[in-house]
């Protein structure tokens, strides 16, 4: 099958991403942007190291599920995301938010135990 018949198949985007991963081309993130965990004061913090997180889908779901994959809990574990904002408010992070984060941004996540599940908020700072 050719690129034309794949995406006739599976629709425009579908059918590409197929066609590539079938002729074993890297998809191009849509968005990069790296993370590290914030560190505590005891021992003194060492240098931070960051990860890349490579989104293909611009969601929620994409960011949690890369989130959750680093830092080895499930998706499920992560029962909110928010972004701390101006004068250190959180703010719930949405679709229309991963939408909008600029490409090659970098946070530092910190993580808060939520008390009413076995899960986690993660604060991107």
């Amino acid at each position: 099958m050719n690129k034309d018949d794949l995406v006739q198949i599976c629709g425009p985007a579908d059918g590409i991403r197929l066609f590539n991963t079938i002729r074993g081309r890297c998809i191009q993130p849509r968005l990069t942007i790296y993370v590290c965990q914030q560190q505590s004061a005891n021992p003194p913090p060492r240098k931070p190291v960051y990860h890349a997180l490579y989104l293909e889908d611009l969601t929620l779901v994409d960011l949690s599920e890369k989130i959750a994959s680093l830092y080895n809990l499930t998706p499920q574990q992560i029962t909110a995301i928010y972004r701390q904002g101006p004068t250190g408010i959180h703010i719930l992070v949405s679709d229309e938010m991963v939408q909008n984060l600029r490409d090659d941004t970098n946070f530092v996540i910190s993580t808060i135990r939520d008390e009413n599940t076995e899960g986690y908020h993660v604060v991107l700072k």
